[in-house]
This record gives structure tokens, sequence and C-alpha cells, in this order.
């Protein structure tokens, strides 16, 4: 099993189907602002995706998903960790998400729960925040130490 950026329309068609799949909203996917990664088995079936926008000093991780017979192999986690040293090396402020089935997985990783009412305005911009997600979503927060050396 390996981690590959998506970085074509190809790619791009493939984790959207995998997010229906998988009872996750697609339609706003897209690369421009964006870095998703798939993970993929041996015989190269996505078996895992996530992605991370960017909205200015902030990013929106997003579409964590992982097929069922690959639940707890530390797939999500490989995925939710390589997109948080991603954020932290374009030396972004925080990262947040919304979700309505999966707080304890992301507390794991520092994530807490937060007010919707204290999403930065960049991120209460976006279309996962203002139309995907239903306000019923929980909004999670993790606070960035940017590296030294941040990506710009």
């Amino acid at each position: 099993m390996a981690l590959f950026l998506v970085h074509d329309q190809q790619d791009l068609s493939e984790v959207k189907d995998f997010l229906r799949a998988n009872g996750l909203p697609s339609e706003d996917v897209k690369l421009e602002g964006s870095l998703f990664i798939i993970h993929r088995d041996a015989n190269g079936k996505i078996i895992g995706c996530g992605g991370l926008e960017f909205h200015g000093s902030y990013g929106l991780l997003r579409s964590i998903a992982v097929a069922s017979e690959f639940r707890r192999t530390g797939c999500g986690k490989e995925i939710v960790e390589y997109l948080i040293t991603r954020a932290t090396e374009k030396g972004l402020l925080g990262v947040l998400l919304l979700t309505e089935t999966a707080p304890s997985f992301f507390e794991k990783f520092g994530f807490n729960n937060q007010s919707r009412d204290d999403a930065p305005v960049q991120i209460r911009s976006s279309s996962e925040f203002s139309s995907v997600c239903p306000v019923s979503a929980i909004m999670m927060s993790l606070s960035l130490k940017p590296t030294e050396k941040a990506i710009i």
C-alpha cells in the first residue's frame, strides 16, 4: 500500500467515485487550491483518500475516507498525518474539519471540538462549510506551529 498525490482529472474522477461509494460528498472536490492524496493497494485500487483545501492561513481537512475492509489498519491515520504535515510545512496557522461520524478518530491527532461560529472567515466561505456539510456536523480544529522552513 502506498500514498500518491492526485494530480490529474483521471485521479480526481477516481477520488470522486470512491467518495460517493463511501457516502461522502464529492461534487465540490477539486484540485485547484487543494492537495488530495490517495492510498492504493498493491493492485492499484484506491483504498483510502483525503484532502486539504487551502483557505488563506488555514486548511480544511476533508474527504477522509477508507474502504471498509481497510479500516483500523492505519490507512486513515497515515492519510491524516500526511496532510497535517503538509499543512505545517506550508506554514498554516491551523487545520479545521467538519465531521458527523468520526470526532473520536480526529481527537487522536489533537483536534478539538469548536463552535462553528468560531471558524475563520476563510473557512466559513468554503463550499464544504457553507453548503456541502450539514449544520449538524461537528467542527473541529487543530492549531499548528509552522516549521522554520515554511513552504509557501
